[in-house]
């Protein structure tokens, strides 16, 4: 259970942690859905997470699977932990805290995950579930802008002139089937999740300047599919772990 002094800890998190500088080695790990015991052994097992690591998520960490709380509890800890984790805003945490702000919202989530979370927090109303959840999501930033990277949960709008300053919270959340003009980059790599990929378009990914990194971490059993999906930002290689949660 986290307590109140945990709770506490998210502000300054939120005033600058976020603009530290990165640590030895770079990890991002796409949409994990509610995937607890999958997104513990990419972190502990396949990545083997150290202090000195810097590790990216790409949003949506709860719907779909079958512990969404158990996701939001596991990043609390490894922040509270002093580990340098850094994750962005999913649509799907943003349909929530707008579910929360405005019931007229809230079919929208429901109809996309939002019933089942509910009741894996045990609670039957969003504004019922704990604040230390709610203060954490709304702290999440959309982008982050790095020398060689751009990371965002969905994509952006290329047809704007600097698609890096002028997409909408929209683009950068929901947006699909764009055409990536790797000339408005800054001779950076856009990393996105957001749009299920098969796997073999995910490893052709790494050779553009677009890699995808959802897999449908929750769609267990499907073919090319089902695997939580990450990358070494700093040898570009892919890390997969397949889903492993119960089916009972």
């Amino acid at each position: 259970m986290i307590n109140e002094l945990e709770e506490q800890k998210i502000k300054p998190w939120a005033g600058g942690r976020f603009s530290q500088p990165i640590k030895r080695r770079r990890f991002v790990v796409g949409d994990v859905h509610g995937c607890i015991c999958t997104l513990r052994k990419m972190v502990e097992e396949v990545i083997q997470l150290e202090p000195d690591d810097t590790l990216f998520l790409l949003g949506d960490y709860i719907d779909r699977g079958p512990d969404s709380k158990g996701v939001l509890d596991y990043l609390l800890r490894l922040y509270n932990s002093d580990y340098d984790i850094r994750p962005l805003l999913g649509n799907h945490e943003q349909m929530l805290l707008d579910a929360v702000a405005d019931p007229s919202t809230r079919s929208l989530w429901y109809g996309n995950g939002g019933w089942e979370t509910l009741r894996q927090f045990g609670v039957d109303s969003p504004e019922s579930i704990p604040q230390i959840y709610i203060k954490f999501l709304s702290f999440l930033p959309l982008t982050y802008l790095l020398d060689d990277y751009l990371l965002v949960h969905a994509g952006l709008d290329f047809q704007k002139a600097d698609p890096i300053k002028e997409s909408t919270p929209n683009d950068l959340l929901w947006a699909r089937d764009y055409r990536v003009d790797s000339t408005k980059l800054d001779g950076r790599t856009l990393i996105t999740g957001h749009s299920v990929t098969p796997l073999f378009e995910i490893k052709e990914s790494l050779a553009t300047k677009h890699i995808k990194l959802d897999n449908g971490c929750y769609s267990k059993g499907e073919i090319s599919c089902g695997a939580l999906v990450a990358l070494n930002m700093d040898t570009r290689e892919l890390l997969m772990q397949q889903n492993i949660e119960s089916t009972n």
